[in-house]
């Protein structure tokens, strides 16, 4: 019990950026380990939160017979139905087909879907903590940074305690603003690993700063470096194909 209070603190003082900690880690022997079980506890809470919160939903939401019912109902009730349906009767054989399975209204996945985040979050935990640390470990140095790949590891693993944010979703519906959580564990990710690095490396606070931003200025450039290259060869099919449908 005492082992799992250790590393439950841990990922707390990670969330929390206690200074105290971080130096702690860099300092022990075992850092990597612990690093690793706060990395798998807390993606185990989060994974396991995260579908307690998918059950309720499931068990809470409208039944889908009386949803589908309600909406086929209310619309086919409305002037512009039979306008459409009198226009274009192909429109009728769609609305019917979409309608005639309740569970299209489903408003959420069946929890047994989820349970397989309780397995999922700790393993993309773990490959998230390695290529980020390396990718800060070697820009570190890079700014004169002293630590070593292994301390760099044992610092930037308290960094995912900012996950425990997650466990929020435990309250069912309460990721309806996904997008808000997602920004909030970004940005303190981001100072976690900000805090990790310069306590790990004793940097300069804006060589730290900029050891942590540039693994994200990174990977900004390469999506926008594919997205550019996606654009111009759909573009140059599309042009193809106008090129020579007009010869």
């Amino acid at each position: 019990m005492d082992f799992f209070t250790t590393i439950f603190r841990l990922a707390l003082g990670g969330l929390l950026l206690d200074t105290r900690v971080y130096r702690a880690q860099r300092e022990s022997p075992t850092g990597v380990q612990r690093a690793l079980l706060v990395v798998v506890l807390v993606g185990l809470l989060t994974g396991l939160a995260v579908w307690i919160g998918d059950i309720g939903e499931y068990l809470t939401q409208p039944d889908p017979q009386a949803l589908r019912d309600t909406l086929y109902n209310g619309l086919t009730a409305m002037p512009w139905y039979d306008q459409v349906a009198q226009a274009n009767p192909e429109f009728v054989v769609v609305f019917e087909q979409i309608f005639a399975d309740p569970s299209n209204f489903t408003l959420t996945a069946n929890p047994l879907v989820g349970a397989l985040g309780i397995v999922v979050t700790p393993l993309v935990g773990i490959v998230g903590w390695f290529l980020g640390g390396s990718i800060v470990h070697i820009a570190a140095r890079a700014f004169g940074g002293a630590a070593s790949y292994a301390q760099t590891l044992a610092c930037t693993g308290l960094a995912s305690g900012v996950n425990l944010l997650g466990v929020v979703q435990i309250v069912p519906y309460a990721e309806a603003f996904p997008a808000g959580l997602w920004l909030a564990t970004t940005l303190l990710g981001l100072l976690a690993t900000y805090v990790a690095v310069r306590e790990a490396h004793g940097l300069a606070p804006w060589r730290s700063f900029w050891a942590v931003l540039i693994g994200p200025l990174l990977l900004i450039a390469v999506l926008v470096a594919l997205y550019c290259c996606v654009v111009f060869v759909f573009a140059g099919a599309v042009g193809s194909l106008v090129g020579g449908a007009g010869r």
